[in-house]
This record gives C-alpha cells, sequence and structure tokens, in this order.
C-alpha cells in the first residue's frame, strides 16, 4: 500500500482508500492512467455501499481546464487594490468505455 498526503489538510492517507480519513475529501489517483499507450485498466467505482469495477479504456477527447478563485479588495471609488489568488485546481473531463474480452465478465458489482 502507498501513502501519500491529502491535498486538502495535508494528513497522511493510504492511496487504496480514495478518501482522506480526517476530512473526508475524495480523491482520484490519477498517475494510475496513461492515457497516452490507449492500455486498458480496472477502474473501481464506490457509490450508496455498492463497489462498481469494470475494465474500461480512457477516450482520447481529454479536456483540462485550469481554473482558480480570486479574491480582490477595493478602495472607497470602486478601484481594485490587490487581488489575491487562492485555491488553484484542475476540471478534467474524462470519459471511459468499458472494454470487455470475453473471459472475464465486462464488470462486478460488490453490495457492502
Amino acid at each position: 500500500m502507498s501513502q501519500r498526503n491529502c491535498p486538502n489538510c495535508g494528513a497522511p492517507y493510504k492511496t487504496e482508500l480514495n478518501t482522506c480519513p480526517y476530512c473526508g475529501t475524495s480523491y482520484f489517483d490519477m498517475s494510475a492512467i496513461d492515457v497516452s499507450e490507449n492500455k486498458p485498466f480496472y477502474l473501481k467505482l464506490k457509490m450508496n455501499g455498492m463497489v462498481f469495477t469494470s475494465k474500461v479504456i480512457a477516450e482520447p477527447d481529454i479536456q483540462i481546464e485550469v481554473n482558480q478563485d480570486d479574491y480582490c479588495a477595493y478602495d472607497h471609488n470602486g478601484d481594485k487594490i490587490y487581488r489575491i489568488v487562492a485555491n488553484r485546481y484542475l476540471d478534467i473531463d474524462m470519459h471511459f468505455t468499458s472494454v470487455h474480452d470475453f473471459k472475464e465478465p465486462l464488470y462486478t458489482v460488490e453490495v457492502k
């Protein structure tokens, strides 16, 4: 098991848990996906007590947008005095297609 620090609170967490145990921040480790080689991989989604696992491949039309929150201060005339840039983040629009090789199920569902 590998360990990293939460991008929200900085606490260490195990990457296999998909959620920080301290602040509850959900994450998806993009380093596990190499879309340049177009190789299939297993994607596991947890929703409402169920776990869906499927062999997928990332579609090539990935869109990445860099965003940030700006906070500005203005003087009494309404002119901007300064700007603080905070919370830089990426919005990633990525789609996956299920891959079926008939040797294994298309997907599995576990109910916990």
